[in-house]
């Protein structure tokens, strides 16, 4: 009896040392997928890495961009005021003549309605005004500053051939 119970050991080890060497086969297996697994986990940690420093890069050219933007804009802002400040005081500037012209010909449609007979007596030579003729400018207003405008000066220009 002594052999049977050896043998049926026997047996049962070499039962056991299979399932031991398919249990190792099965793991062998698996730490092959893990490492597989894992070289594709550093591939794609180094493409995701060189995605940020894509990213970084292209953020730090939409701040430039944005910075230099934001400046040229503010230079436009600037431009945009000092010509509206310019427009501002040719305006002003044409309004003011504009009312000296509609003074001078509400003057002047007022002398071409007086009736002739009820004209004054003429005045003597040396008391009347000397009239300039239409060709010769005009001075410029006194209170209009001596550094004018391209836009100014032919404004001028252009109201003096018109009167």
């Amino acid at each position: 009896m002594g052999e049977w119970i050896r043998s049926c050991l026997d047996i049962l080890l070499i039962v056991m040392v299979g399932i031991g060497l398919y249990q190792a086969m099965r793991l062998i297996k698996h730490l092959a997928g893990l490492r597989q697994g894992r070289v594709e986990m550093e591939r794609f940690v180094h493409e995701f890495n060189a995605t940020v420093i894509r990213a970084e890069a292209g953020i730090k050219g939409l701040r430039q961009a944005a910075r230099d933007s934001g400046d040229d804009l503010e230079k436009l802002v600037e431009k945009a005021l000092a010509v509206r400040d310019e427009l501002q005081f040719i305006v002003e500037s044409a309004d003011q003549i504009a009312e000296r012209l509609s003074h001078s010909a509400s003057m002047m449609a007022r002398s071409e309605k007086r009736p002739e007979a009820a004209a004054p007596t003429p005045a003597p030579e040396a008391a009347k005004p000397v009239a300039k003729p239409a060709s010769e400018p005009r001075p410029a207003p006194s209170d209009a500053p001596s550094t004018a405008s391209r836009a100014e000066k032919e404004l001028l220009q252009a109201l003096q051939k018109l009167s």
